[in-house]
């Protein structure tokens, strides 16, 4: 078990801490950069986006694509991730190539995390019906009595973040920055009024848009694989934090109910869920906290009660909420002459709570009730036990001399059996004693 637990582990820390920025530099000078590279993204903003953004550029200097359409539908996300995004795109940029974002298809929006990132291309394009802005971050971590200090601050350099990357593009940074002060959005006309963006494409699809820029028809559109997709469900530190507490629970019933299986599994979520955590960002305190609630878990084992459980659950939870009081960590620097502002654009859904109480009750009552069941087992006689056939009759069913073994059937079974005296087929015997899994008898007289 140790050893398939062991090997488990090293696989996936392998597996997840081999580096996931791949370099942008080209070995190889493009002499003809006129492809097109196109990659489309309908989620929200967390490190698997980013993840899917760094590959995206990879992919396309290294077909020497000189123009990267990025359709994007986003309501934002994470500030780090979104920093991630932007350094991609710069280097991209960098790189010689032409990134162009197309907000499509009709009713399709980048709001907040997804503005900044639109707005750090060369090219903006929105379709009818789709809409831009509401980029007021969320600011954790305020000390008490500094709110209103530390949310002008924060939200006046996110402002000047967004002016920035809008003007570097030659759009209209005093509107682009109201969509960060005031949380204004723009719809397209009057995103196109206002210069927020590059143009409107008339046409309520994506592939309509993707024509109007002139992308070849056979040009396949990218979307998430499955290692990004992965990343962005184990980065979100809600689902990571349950998974966390799964885990726990799936090894603290497989030391009630051993089966291999479960620790194996529980090990894994464990595993995986402090990778989500890691990427995205949360602080060590966050994390000590919570591995020590397991470990108070894991003493129910020894102490029973429920009250090692619960101290546990409680730890955990606090850990968890730490997680979100410090933002992220900040992704590598801008290569922007502003450096972005550090600070997130997610909160803790309400439901987060309920499924965090929730879990941990089952964790509390289910180690008590597991206990319990290990007792009541404990208890009762094993299957097969010879020990409980002392003072059992039976029945001889072969010849027996002294020193040597017959066969007697004893409980409906049979048994190899000694005795002291010699007994012939048919005698009825008492079993007087085992040693090991034979039984010593002696006859009786009926």
């Amino acid at each position: 078990m140790r050893r398939v637990i062991g090997l488990l582990l090293i696989v996936i820390l392998i597996a997840f801490a081999a580096p996931l920025v791949v370099s942008h530099a080209q070995s190889q000078a493009c002499s003809n950069k006129s492809a097109y590279y196109v990659a489309s993204l309908n989620a929200d903003i967390d490190p698997g986006t980013a993840d899917f953004m760094a590959t995206t550029v990879s992919n396309a200097e290294s077909i020497c694509a000189g123009h990267l359409i990025f359709v994007l539908v986003t309501n934002g996300g994470d500030g780090a991730s979104m920093e991630s995004m932007i350094s991609s795109i710069e280097d991209y940029q960098q790189w010689g190539g032409n990134f162009s974002t197309v907000v499509a298809p009709q009713g399709g929006y980048a709001f907040s995390a997804g503005s900044y990132i639109a707005e750090s291309s060369n090219d903006i394009y929105m379709e009818p019906g789709t809409t831009i802005g509401s980029a007021t971050p969320i600011v954790s971590g305020i000390p008490t009595g500094e709110e209103n200090t530390t949310m002008t601050k924060d939200i006046n350099a996110f402002a000047s973040y967004m002016m920035t990357l809008a003007q570097s593009n030659g759009r209209n940074s005093t509107a682009t920055g109201l969509m960060v002060t005031n949380g204004v959005s723009y719809p397209e006309d009057q995103a196109l009024a206002e210069h927020v963006i590059n143009g409107v494409i008339n046409s309520s699809t994506v592939q309509g848009a993707l024509t109007f820029l002139g992308v070849p028809a056979n040009t396949p559109v990218n979307t998430p694989g499955i290692r990004s997709s992965l990343i962005s469900v184990l980065s979100n530190p809600n689902v990571s934090s349950l998974l966390f507490l799964l885990g726990v629970f799936a090894v603290l019933f497989d030391i009630y109910h051993p089966t291999i299986i479960l620790s194996v599994v529980g090990v894994a979520v464990i595993v995986a869920a402090l990778f989500g955590l890691g990427v995205f960002g949360a602080s060590p305190l966050a994390v000590i906290l919570m591995i020590i609630g397991a470990a108070f878990i894991f003493l129910e084992v020894k102490t029973a009660h429920g009250i090692s459980a619960t101290v546990g659950v409680v730890i955990f939870i606090i850990g968890f909420l730490l997680i979100y009081q410090f933002p992220p960590a900040a992704a590598a620097p801008s290569t922007s002459s502003t450096p972005p502002p550090t600070g997130t654009f997610t909160g803790i859904p309400d439901i987060t709570y309920g499924l965090l109480v929730a879990l941990g009750v089952t964790v509390v009552v289910g180690s008590i009730y597991l206990r319990s069941i290990r007792d009541a087992l404990k208890k009762r006689p094993k299957v097969n036990e010879p020990t409980v056939l002392i003072g059992k009759e039976g029945r001889m069913e072969s010849d027996l001399k002294v020193g040597e073994r017959g066969v007697a059937m004893v409980a409906s079974e049979e048994w190899s059996v000694t005795s002291a005296q010699d007994l012939q087929r048919g005698d009825s015997i008492r079993v007087k004693g085992v040693t090991g899994q034979t039984l010593a008898v002696e006859k009786v007289e009926k």
